[in-house]
């Protein structure tokens, strides 16, 4: 169900809980939409020092399964850091801070 607190503000406030989501998708859905393999993989050329320095090296087979080993190396990091920020958009805080909700309740 979608509650839409706009339709009528002067008798409805919205409030959640701590622990409460206000998302439709779950965390791994939403990097599944969102942040798909080619995008991991740029940010992984960007923030990623050892990747960076084999990218920089002249094409060769090797420096190819050197490159796609590292990143077969740090894809599950890089899948578990963008699950955790999904998840952040969708908590109480951050609804609070977007104007979503009144308040969170403790």
């Amino acid at each position: 169900v979608v509650v839409d607190p706009t339709i009528n503000s002067d008798f409805m406030e919205m409030y959640a809980d701590p622990e409460s989501r206000g998302g439709i998708l779950e965390p791994p859905g939403i990097c599944e939409v969102k942040f798909r393999s080619p995008d991991q993989k740029k940010v992984m050329a960007r923030t990623d020092a050892e990747l960076a320095k084999l990218l920089a090296q002249p094409a060769s087979a090797e420096r190819d399964a050197a490159v796609a080993a590292r990143e077969a190396k740090l894809a599950p990091l890089y899948q578990q850091v963008a699950i955790e920020f999904a998840d952040l958009h969708d908590r109480a805080g951050r609804m609070k801070a977007k104007a979503v909700i009144r308040d969170v309740v403790s």
